[in-house]
């Protein structure tokens, strides 16, 4: 059962009033986990990143915070708290670099003031880049010759969108390996993550090499992916 707990925030840029929800607690029947730490649970959006209704301008829930125990019949005149999908480009062709470009542009602004937000950001960048090629569709689904011309423009293009965010995606991964790195005591499998999809199959495996606990499945499928020398995101 999915639970919730009204929260009123308060815009720090202009003041607005708005209505947010903290999530308690949540059951999920299926769900689809991937290599970067993705999942697509079906759960609801924890949605630390908020967006004002009133002047559009994004901020850190936490940082918004402003009642935890709001008068339900205030927090009814109230509008709730906007995300990135609220946002008018969601429908938009080039969505997904749209997306992309919204987190770069939070770092440039100086959005995520310390490493943990940081690293929240760049965990954005990473799984948007691989959402390029995450859900890429496969050939097994058309069903006849005009569908699977569409897939092929289709793959044709989210491939080259994913090869022109290559230097991006270099450049975060290093970056975020820092952090884990600065902030002492990693995940290991995450950490050897990082590094295979960079590439640096030595490193990875140097990494993978010094986790302790082999029982885990992705431990397994990670083996396996460094030896074969794969690169990309991949379903567990």
């Amino acid at each position: 059962m999915t639970t919730f707990h009204l929260v009123i925030l308060k815009c720090p840029a202009c003041a607005a009033l708005m209505t947010q929800y903290d999530l308690m607690s949540y059951t999920v029947h299926d769900s689809t986990s991937y290599s970067d730490g993705k999942c697509d649970s079906g759960a609801p959006s924890s949605k630390l990143i908020c967006i004002c209704p009133e002047c559009t301008k994004p901020f850190w829930k936490e940082d918004g915070r402003y009642q935890d125990e709001p008068d339900h019949q205030q927090a009814d005149q109230l509008p709730g708290a906007m995300d990135m999908y609220d946002l008018p480009w969601r429908f938009d062709d080039d969505n997904e670099e749209k997306r992309i470009g919204f987190y770069q542009d939070l770092l440039k602004d100086g959005f995520a003031d310390g490493d943990k937000k940081e690293e929240y950001v760049r965990t954005m960048i990473w799984w948007a880049i691989n959402d390029l090629v995450r859900n890429i569709c496969s050939w097994t689904q058309a069903r006849n010759i005009r569908q699977f011309k569409a897939i092929t423009r289709h793959r044709r293009k989210f491939k080259a969108l994913y090869k022109q965010y290559h230097s991006l995606f270099i450049e975060n991964l290093d970056r975020m390996i820092f952090l884990f790195i600065k902030n002492g005591d990693p995940d290991l499998l995450f950490l050897a993550e990082m590094y295979r999809e960079k590439g640096d199959f030595k490193k990875a495996r140097e990494i993978y090499d010094k986790v302790e606990d082999p029982h885990l499945k992705f431990y397994r499928t990670l083996d396996g992916l460094i030896r074969k020398k794969v690169k990309k995101v991949v379903q567990l």
